[in-house]
């Protein structure tokens, strides 16, 4: 059957887009504050400033609104915060930080609220959880010299965090709620020196300005599912070492959970397929609905899900990209394949308990980030049968 192949296809297939998205960076070796984007890193390059204030650590809030700075104080002077006017690279002293000494690296929490700080000491980070607006900070935990110096950190728009490191020259996944690191896998670089990284929250795509010394260096996309990176864009023309800050805000919401890898390729409904979900994101109360809409009339599809994004172009020949990656599960149990119907759409009630992982069913519980799409039939531009897919859908639970 064709979903066969195309469920071959997606264990096979890995792919990474590249978004156009705006850039604010500081580098540290030629000390220049500058603006950039995606669609070219180093030849988009604008001089905005010489660099504000030293720092290692800059993101902007979850609204895109202000570049937030944690400096690196001189030997014994305590840290301060503030913001960077992106027009004029004037720094906007605020105060004197309360809790990490220094700081490898900070990054907004898609929440809104919170702001986390990675403190290096000894070759082990300690993770600190606070707010940038008011300097004050909590430690929450360290990693026990796991993955050693972790040199950068950044936090996707599903809450989870990651970081790299330029001692085993991999990226890690943090645990949020105590600081401990996990091997995701090596990137093949030899980091050394200041790095950076963010996500792209449009696209949920982490890219990385990997410094190599010299003043050479790459920028690339990074696969969080295996450490691996794209190699966009040698940053050797601008002999920069750079700290990197997206200028994206966090994407408006419709209903549980947040939209990502969207809009879907448009099929034969003249548009693109949406996903949405409605409930509650509390796992015990085993209460989410799927539903997908615009699909074309009286079309067979089911619902797919995963721990982990991805994005495989047009797998097995659809005409649309899958979304999810690492193990993915399919509800295709009794009453589970479904018809779009004369209207295009069609909804399902998930059971939290049962939720198929590979070969397996699983319990979803606090704590983790699921990640729903939806496939189904589609007709090709000279009227065989195809498929395609709806954006995918991630929700954090409670």
């Amino acid at each position: 059957m064709k979903h066969t192949i195309l469920l071959a296809a997606i264990a096979a297939s890995t792919s990474l887009a590249n978004a156009q998205s705006p850039i604010f960076a500081f580098d540290v070796r030629t000390n220049r504050f500058v603006s950039t984007d995606t669609a070219d890193f180093v030849g988009n390059q604008t001089v905005i400033s010489p660099l504000p204030t030293p720092s290692f650590a800059i993101d902007f809030d979850a609204t895109a609104t202000n570049l937030w700075i944690f400096q690196n104080p001189p030997a014994g002077t305590p840290p301060q915060y503030g913001t960077a006017d992106i027009t004029t690279g004037v720094f906007n002293t605020l105060g004197t930080v309360t809790g990490p000494a220094t700081a490898t690296g900070m990054t907004a929490d898609p929440d809104g609220v919170t702001w986390w700080v990675s403190e290096n000491v000894a070759a082990t980070m300690n993770l600190w959880r606070g707010d940038i607006t008011t300097g004050t900070f909590t430690l929450v935990g360290n990693s026990g010299g796991i993955g050693g110096i972790i040199i950068d950190i950044a936090c996707d728009r599903n809450g989870n965090l990651f970081g790299h490191s330029i001692t085993t020259d991999s990226f890690y996944s943090i645990d949020r709620m105590s600081g401990a690191t996990t091997l995701i896998g090596p990137h093949g670089l030899a980091a050394n020196f200041a790095q950076g990284m963010d996500f792209d929250w449009s696209s949920n795509i982490l890219y990385a300005t990997i410094y190599t010394g010299g003043g050479t260096g790459q920028f690339c996309s990074v696969d969080t599912t295996t450490g691996a990176v794209v190699q966009i864009q040698s940053t050797q023309p601008t002999n920069g070492e750079y700290e990197i800050a997206f200028q994206v805000p966090l994407p408006t919401s419709t209903g549980l959970g947040v939209s990502y890898c969207g809009p879907a390729v448009s099929n034969t409904s003249g548009g693109p397929a949406v996903l949405t979900a409605a409930g509650s994101n509390v796992a015990a109360n085993n209460n989410v609905t799927l539903t997908a809409a615009s699909m074309p009339a009286n079309q067979f599809g089911f619902f797919l899900t995963s721990q982990m994004q991805g994005l495989v172009m047009n797998p097995g020949g659809s005409n649309g990209n899958l979304c999810l990656g690492g193990t993915i599960g399919r509800y295709v149990g009794a009453g589970q394949i479904m018809n779009s119907g004369a209207g295009g759409t069609f909804s399902l009630g998930l059971n939290l308990t049962q939720t198929p992982a590979g070969a397996v069913f699983v319990a979803i519980t606090a704590g983790q980030t699921w990640n729903f799409q939806a496939w189904f039939r589609d007709i090709g531009p000279m009227g065989q049968p195809q498929s395609n897919f709806t954006d995918g859908r991630s929700i954090l639970f409670q």
